[in-house]
């Protein structure tokens, strides 16, 4: 089985969008969504939603949901 750090590693190398991320972000960490909204102060309505494509991520929900993660926010922008 992965560790956390290969498997961060891991989800670099695949193309898979933000919300995509998340959920298996939530499940390596064995978090359920309401486990992430107590951490993060963000609703688990929305976070249900997020994870479903049926809400955007917001910069400022994406700082809090990397902290629950212990993770950086590394952006790169494709022209």
């Amino acid at each position: 089985m992965l560790n956390k750090k290969q498997a961060r590693l891991n989800l670099k190398q695949t193309k898979l969008t933000l919300a995509e991320q998340i959920v298996a972000l939530r499940r390596l960490h064995r978090m359920t969504i309401l486990d992430l909204a107590t951490q993060t102060g963000v609703s688990s309505a929305y976070l249900e939603k997020l994870e479903l494509g049926l809400a955007e991520l917001h910069l400022g929900n994406l700082h809090q949901i990397a902290r629950a993660f212990d993770m950086k926010i590394d952006v790169s922008l494709e022209i």
